[in-house]
């Protein structure tokens, strides 16, 4: 294909399409990774030696270092060695769109390579996988957050696919921004963490929620970390108009008794609404929306810690923080008061 077409290069696909099987059993990994590496570099060598000029290599893996070594992919190998052009960390068998996807370590890696890194957008923020009844394709706003981070992170551009068809408006807009940090950055954005999927495979990587709570275990926090890429503190700060942290919890009840941190300081004096999280059953849970005004998010590395205090009377049941939302809003001129920073 490479050789006998005018094709730019070729990508190989190392991500389990499909969701499997594994690239090697478990107990060839240890003896034959070297042979991957040696068939990368073989495949290559082809390309970029192929008559008419050089082709591009590029590979899609797994997200986690932990996940592409148990497959036998010695992913730093291939660009310590500068085997590839380019690398794309994505799951197949995971379709949620998450804005911490946790490939640090991969951006890091290729950066010191000079080789570029497209972060994998996937589709949807809910479905089958994380226990809907629906599935429901990521907005503007969500795909905004999750390309935001990704940019912030050091990625050079972005993939996408399976969008909703035939292209609408929406989708349009969402393609128009991907290749343009600047747009990005200037644009409100909707950032959803996600969930670990059900009967999730060993290969997929663990989500930071759902987070389950005892109904014995009072005062213990429990954390969920979560990256943001808005510089809240610094000059673009000025126009966001409003900044809500919404947090959905299974099973709560008005009588039970939280208290919710963000970055070690108490949400107490935030303002709070509450909704029921079902509307045809309220008993299935609450969302608890935070307008925050005094105690904001930062950029970068942030934490948010919930620990029970009281749990209802004659309540056993657990408490499941089932979603952590935040929601960044911007406006065309400086809104006042002034957010404080985030520091």
């Amino acid at each position: 294909m490479v050789t006998e077409y005018a094709t730019d290069g070729v990508e190989l696909d190392f991500a389990l399409p499909g969701g499997g099987p594994r690239v090697l059993r478990p107990g060839d990994v240890e003896s034959h990774t070297p042979v991957l590496t040696e068939y990368v570099a073989m495949i290559s060598e082809m390309v970029r030696s192929r008559k008419g000029g050089p082709g591009q290599v590029g590979v899609r893996v797994l997200p986690t270092e932990e996940t592409n070594v148990e497959q036998g992919l010695d992913v730093r190998a291939w660009l310590r060695e500068g085997l590839v052009d380019f690398v794309v960390p994505m799951y197949y068998a995971y379709f949620i769109l998450d804005p911490n996807m946790p490939v640090d370590w991969l951006i890091d890696a290729a950066a010191d390579a000079d080789i570029s890194v497209y972060g994998a957008l996937q589709p949807y923020v809910h479905d089958e996988q994380t226990g809907a009844s629906d599935r429901a394709w990521a907005t503007p706003d969500q795909m905004r957050a999750a390309v935001a981070n990704l940019y912030a992170k050091g990625a050079d551009g972005m993939y996408t696919w399976f969008m909703r068809w035939p292209l609408g408006d929406a989708e349009r807009r969402i393609l128009t921004e991907l290749g343009d940090p600047d747009l990005v950055a200037a644009g409100d954005k909707h950032y959803v963490l996600a969930r670990t999927a059900l009967n999730a495979s060993e290969s997929h990587y663990k989500c930071h929620l759902p987070l389950e709570i005892p109904s014995t275990d009072k005062g213990s926090r429990h954390g969920i970390p979560f990256y943001l890429a808005d510089d809240i503190a610094g000059a673009a700060g000025d126009r966001i108009r409003q900044i809500r942290l919404r947090v959905k919890i299974d099973d709560l009840v008005t009588a039970d008794r939280l208290r919710f941190f963000l970055n070690g300081q108490s949400l107490e004096g935030e303002h709070c609404l509450r909704s029921s999280s079902s509307e045809v059953a309220p008993y299935m849970g609450q969302w608890l929306e935070f307008h925050l005004r005094e105690v904001l998010p930062r950029q970068g590395d942030n934490l948010l810690e919930v620990s029970l205090e009281i749990r209802a009377d004659g309540l056993v049941s657990p408490l499941k923080v089932a979603e952590v939302e935040v929601l960044i809003e911007y406006g065309p001129y400086p809104s006042s008061p002034r957010f404080r920073g985030g520091g």
